[in-house]
Parts: C-alpha cells; sequence; structure tokens
C-alpha cells in the first residue's frame, strides 16, 4: 500500500435506502494502494470494510474548510452485479 491514515472518520450521505451498514459515522484507518481505497473500521461495527476502487469514484474533491478538519468528498458507484 501506499499510505496508512488512522483514526478517519467515514461517512454516507445522499442514499435512498440506508442500511443499518451504511448508518452513522464510523471510525477506523484507511489505506490507500495505487488501484483503491481501503478503510477497516474499529471495534463492532457492522460494517467492518469497506473499498473504493477508483474507477467508480466521480467528484472527488479535497475539501479544507476554515474551522474544522480537512476531508476528501465524492460520490461512490456500486460494483455492477
Amino acid at each position: 500500500f501506499l499510505k496508512e491514515c488512522k483514526d478517519v472518520e467515514l461517512s454516507f450521505s445522499d442514499m435512498t435506502a440506508k442500511s443499518d451498514f451504511f448508518k452513522g459515522t464510523k471510525k477506523g484507518t484507511l489505506y490507500l494502494t495505487p488501484y483503491r481505497m481501503i478503510f477497516l473500521s474499529k471495534g463492532k461495527d457492522p460494517m467492518q470494510s469497506f473499498m473504493m476502487p477508483f474507477y467508480l469514484v466521480k467528484g472527488c474533491s479535497i475539501e479544507q474548510p476554515v474551522f474544522s478538519a480537512n476531508y476528501i468528498k465524492g460520490t461512490i458507484r456500486a460494483e455492477p452485479g
């Protein structure tokens, strides 16, 4: 992997149907590879991991608000099938 980022928060918004796996804010570690981002959550969260291949990420931007932490924002499409 290229980079490991600890204490990352992952949240999902603008979803038509949210299951328990996507509710709330997830905390864990993000791994950056040449082909995808992999999020591994801490603790007993129902969603243990989430993989985001770069070819399915659209509208990705790095947001740098003045009074809060920087974050990455984008849209992830589901893998066909």
